[in-house]
């Protein structure tokens, strides 16, 4: 032990809260000796590190008000996923779900004679239902795990202000969501801007669930020399996500128009997960038709989604999802899933988003990717996030463990039964691990039991994906020290053409949702409708990946270490996407659809009003949220008078 450093000593201290979609960092600093002689007396005790959720414990119940749970992990600063880890103490530490009045203790190894340890600790709030709520915590650094149960008395009226018994040697820096999301300083300030734009998916936010995504976007920089990647999230859509799709994208576009662009922009690329994947998608239509000069001026790089329902959800859930989305259980939203006719005539909504005049404007991306989940989601299963249309002959032979065709990414699958389900015979059954997958047979009739192998790889439990966004299975701890003992997440990554798709029946019908007299449309032959109209004149990168549960949000690392299962389509995304000379940008064969502006009369709607639906300023009253978001309003309503968990 250091001279002058007594046993069981605090050396650091702070209170904080935060609020839904919020997260704290601590850089913990410390000097283990100065200049370039190692003292006679140096020790290598370890420091140990304490955060406790100080919610109160009568607020564990109030599921709607939160949850009031914490995230948190604790990481040496230099740790690298890629590399891999020899010594036990280097190994990250963390915690999914920390209740109320629970603790997590971590210690600060110093294992190694060096001059300086730096370790970095994110604090993470789980509130999923309420804006207006917080999670209170404390952390305390001790040189021993006895000091950490010493009691510091702080100011209760300022909670947020750090109350430190400081230690010469030692510096805590902590930084807010804000200083996380903060653009760093470009070297040169002439150079033109690379706007990403993220956007969440179902009650999720940007700031917290898609922080590590930005993170690691930002690593490739160095990559990028002559532009400045600048990436952005629109905030204010969290806890709102229940409102509908036009509510959503009219947001973000505002947001990137009025609060973003700038003659500095000269590249725009959008990045969306599940619901988000429909909100940029609706955005970019609304930036096409209300502000034309927008794409002509900023060059579109990048169109991705992560497990996104571009086709909805209707034919593949259980009945009783199907009855709470035509309900509107969960709002506007869920009826926009369901493919219900809503406020839009006799035309779902994603169908008029798949008009050509709009989806057109998604030729002029260099890039346009899919990320799909095969199995272990629940939330959106594979043919919507995949818009239909797959090899899956080669795909059900990667699921069973067969060799298959190369991967490469440029190959380009022969014209044969894609999108239809083979019969085969080796697919993966539940005792291989693969039973809670969302495959869908959307080309065989219910009445058709040929494949009851195949059939077990349908079923999604939506239940199991839900509770799993808090309470996901985490990977061993195998999977955290050795990269080679991961397995393989990309199982299919293809460029796929509108000359790929299989003929359509003769009785299906493009023009409409339904002639005059003619019967109404099924859901399933609306999906293939759609899914047809995203492939017109365009190419499209499909990439399925294999992950374990909760697939739906390991796609995007919503945490940092109990969502890792995710890394590797992540490195995918940002090696595939913002590398300076990427090889894979799509043939530039495409359809050339005609440009077209849109004379937009006053008061924003067009003189033909035929994208009225698109443009026109809503009342407030058709973007009604559902059971979940009024409940939580009405409990946190009540609850601000008696207590102080909102203050």
């Amino acid at each position: 032990m250091e001279a002058g450093r007594s046993a069981d000593e605090v050396l650091y201290h702070n209170q904080s809260s935060v609020k839904l979609g919020e997260l704290e960092r601590y850089v913990i600093t410390y000097e283990l000796y100065q200049g370039d002689s190692i003292p006679a007396d140096i020790t290598l005790d370890s420091l140990w590190v304490k955060i406790k959720n100080t919610t109160k414990l009568s607020y564990k119940p109030a599921y709607l008000l939160g949850p009031f749970i914490l995230y948190c992990d604790v990481r040496a600063k230099d740790y690298e996923s890629s590399y891999k880890i020899i010594c036990s103490a280097d190994k990250p530490v963390f915690q999914s779900n920390l209740q109320a009045q629970q603790k997590f203790i971590a210690e600060l190894s110093l294992h190694h004679i060096k001059p300086r340890y730096v370790w970095i600790v994110d604090i993470v709030s789980q509130i999923l239902f309420n804006k207006e709520t917080k999670v209170t915590f404390e952390i305390v650094v001790g040189n021993s795990k006895a000091s950490l149960k010493r009691k510091i008395r702080c100011d209760d009226a300022l909670p947020d202000k750090a109350c430190n018994i400081l230690h010469t040697g030692l510096s805590v820096h902590r930084l807010t969501t804000a200083d996380i999301w903060k653009v760093p300083r470009p070297i040169d300030m002439s150079q033109k801007s690379h706007l990403v734009i993220l956007t969440h998916g179902f009650q999720s936010n940007v700031s917290a669930d898609m922080e590590y995504l930005m993170e690691e976007i930002y690593k490739a920089q160095m990559n990028n020399p002559n532009e400045r990647l600048v990436i952005k999230g629109y905030m204010k859509n969290a806890c709102e996500t229940e409102k509908g799709i036009k509510f959503l994208g009219v947001g973000l576009a505002n947001y990137i128009i009025d609060e973003l662009y700038d003659d500095s922009v000269g590249k725009i690329s959008f990045i969306g997960h599940s619901l988000g994947g429909l909100t940029q998608t609706f955005a970019i239509c609304y930036i096409k038709t209300k502000y034309p000069y927008f794409f002509k001026k900023v060059e579109p790089i990048n169109f991705i989604s992560l497990a996104s329902p571009l086709l909805g959800i209707a034919t593949s859930t259980p009945n009783y999802v199907k009855m709470s989305l035509s309900m509107g259980i969960i709002g506007t939203t869920g009826q926009e899933l369901g493919l219900k006719d809503g406020n839009y005539g006799d035309k779902p909504l994603l169908y008029l988003l798949s008009e050509e005049s709009l989806i057109s404007v998604l030729a002029r991306f260099k890039r346009r990717t899919l990320y799909a989940n095969a199995v272990n989601d629940g939330i959106v299963p594979l043919y919507s996030s995949s818009l239909l249309f797959l090899d899956y002959s080669q795909l059900l032979q990667k699921l069973g463990g067969q060799t298959t065709a190369s991967c490469d990414p440029l190959f380009q699958p022969e014209v044969s039964p894609i999108g239809e389900l083979p019969n085969h015979s080796d697919v993966a059954n539940d005792d291989d691990g693969i039973n809670a997958s969302s495959w869908n047979t959307f080309w065989k009739s219910k009445e058709n039991n040929c494949d009851k192998k195949f059939k077990r790889l349908m079923n999604a439990s939506v239940i199991k994906s839900m509770k799993s966004v808090l309470l996901s299975p985490c990977p061993e701890a195998k999977f955290f020290s050795d990269p080679d003992a991961r397995v393989a997440t990309i199982i299919h990554d293809k460029i796929y053409t509108e000359k790929n798709l299989p003929p359509p029946s003769p009785t299906l019908y493009e023009g409409t949702a339904a002639k005059e007299g003619e019967t109404r449309k099924t859901r399933k032959e609306m999906e293939e409708i759609i899914a047809r109209r995203w492939h017109k004149g365009m190419h499209w990168r499909k990439v399925v990946v294999l992950l374990k549960p909760d697939a739906h949000n390991n796609i995007i690392v919503r945490r940092r270490f109990s969502n890792a299962y995710g890394w590797p389509v992540v490195d995918h995304l940002v090696t595939a996407h913002f590398q300076r000379d990427d090889p894979i940008a799509l043939p530039m064969q495409d359809k050339q659809f005609a440009e077209e502006d849109i004379n937009m009369a006053i008061g924003g709607v067009e003189p033909n009003k035929f994208y009225s639906w698109l443009t026109k300023i809503e009342d407030p009253s058709v973007y009604h949220g559902g059971i979940v978001s009024t409940a939580s309003q009405l409990a946190s309503s009540w609850i601000s008078k008696h207590s102080s968990v909102t203050d």
